[in-house]
């Protein structure tokens, strides 16, 4: 890679190498292989251990909590792989295959450079071949709420970068970034991981951070950073970005684009490659989920599935559906909705706790429709992580859009979010036992 974009060629690395360490949140610990691939060959990742194959797209991704999961062959998971993947990518290394022997690549500090370390000493070899890269050709823009994501056509990339969080010095910071010889490891790669003290019981109640200590995550208070000093000075967003270029580098391809998010994460990212492979990808990407002829589409569809009736059924229609993955529904509010005669009088507002009812039934579709819970009911476990952020009144649509963040045995966790004209009303995870309805009727 130079200064010159076009003239960039094809690269692998010239030795395979070894490492190891533990996962940031499974705490487990993982072996990984990384081995040279001839041209053309992309980016490939396997979980050893299960002898499964995980493919590199934004179409792969089924997690966007506190990192990028990818699942593949045999719902083989890897999680939290966006600092290797923008190493890869800052380095301008093409064809790889990547071999884990656990779920979860190894956080090891925290940054990049020691990821960028080990490709150094395998070496890096030009392939002499041209790349191919998914260039831009027309300006688009996505919007979530506050979260801002712009697309421009671009000779190379850049990358324009600006975050907020209420903490002194962090309200705003904004990195511009191109991505040339040696911009990576200069400017992306020294930044470490990080997450704010107040997070820290939340996350272990989670399950998360298992992996985590002082030595490969910054922790920030209110009075400032724990585990000082900072690499540098806007550490912060500097790491924000190396996020973005990992959750591109998804793309599997070279990118040319000039990309502008505010206040932007993982979920985000993983939609604007979405939208790039869809828009530019000559059918190397996949379309959004359409339903097929049978599949739910209306409420009379929806009846079939979910058990619930009126007045307690809040679904109107499923828009998008991966069964296990994600699912994107839609409730109608009207004035005629029952609760509307107590909450409040002249004063209409549709009471939290049904918000979060509606998007557990939405995201119970999601399992409900995998074959093998063909016949179930959900139970709601728990509700972590909720947030009312704007009311929701009659006359609104609400959009639920929902992931899974996992799905074991008889249990499966669900992240959503409530949007409303655009604007994030209602946040939350939701925990839900699977259950056979012949067990529930022998309950009774």
């Amino acid at each position: 890679m130079n200064n010159k974009p076009g003239a960039r060629s094809q690269k692998t690395i010239e030795k395979p190498f070894t490492f190891e360490g533990v996962g940031l949140h499974t705490g487990k610990k993982c072996h990984v292989q990384v081995s040279p691939l001839p041209v053309g060959s992309g980016i490939h990742f396997f979980r050893s251990d299960l002898k499964a194959e995980i493919p590199i797209s934004p179409f792969s991704v089924t997690s966007t909590a506190r990192g990028t999961t990818l699942t593949g062959e045999k719902k083989a998971s890897i999680h939290t792989v966006e600092h290797f993947l923008a190493t890869v990518h800052g380095l301008g290394i093409d064809n790889l295959k990547v071999e884990m022997d656990s779920e979860e690549m190894p956080i090891l500090d925290g940054s990049a450079i020691p990821f960028c370390d080990l490709f150094r000493k395998a070496g890096v070899e030009d392939q002499k071949t041209p790349t191919k890269p998914l260039k831009v050709t027309e300006a688009f823009e996505l919007r979530f709420g506050d979260v801002f994501l712009k697309v421009e056509p671009a000779e190379g990339l850049f990358l324009d970068v600006t975050t907020s969080f209420p903490y002194p010095g962090l309200e705003n910071q904004r990195r511009s970034f191109q991505l040339v010889e040696g911009s990576f490891e200069k400017e992306l790669a020294p930044a470490r991981t990080f997450c704010f003290e107040e997070e820290v019981e939340q996350l272990r109640k989670q399950g998360l951070i298992k992996g985590g200590d002082l030595n490969c995550a910054l922790v920030i208070g209110k009075k400032g950073i724990l585990n000082g000093p900072l690499r540098h000075e806007d550490e912060i967003v500097r790491h924000k970005t190396l996020d973005l270029l990992g959750d591109l580098t998804l793309l599997n391809r070279p990118l040319w684009a000039k990309i502008t998010v505010r206040k932007a994460g993982h979920r985000y990212h993983v939609e604007l490659a979405k939208a790039l492979l869809e828009k530019f990808g000559n059918g190397s990407g996949k379309s959004k989920t359409v339903l097929s002829e049978g599949s739910m589409r209306d409420i009379l569809e929806i009846q079939k599935i979910l058990p619930h009736r009126y007045p307690f059924l809040l679904v109107d229609r499923i828009l998008e559906l991966e069964p296990n993955k994600r699912v994107v529904g839609i409730k109608n509010v009207t004035i005629n909705e029952p609760f509307f005669q107590g909450h409040f009088p002249g004063h209409p507002i549709m009471p939290g706790v049904l918000v979060i009812e509606a998007m557990a039934q939405v995201g119970g579709i999601a399992f409900l429709c995998d074959p093998t819970n063909k016949g179930k009911i959900l139970y709601l476990a728990g509700v972590d992580n909720a947030r009312f952020r704007k009311p929701i009144i009659p006359g609104d649509q609400i959009r639920f859009e929902i992931d899974v963040v996992f799905v074991r045995a008889k249990i499966g966790k669900i992240a959503g979010k409530a949007i409303v004209d655009g604007q994030v009303a209602v946040e939350a995870e939701i925990t839900c036992a699977i259950v056979d309805r012949d067990m529930v009727q022998g309950e009774k």
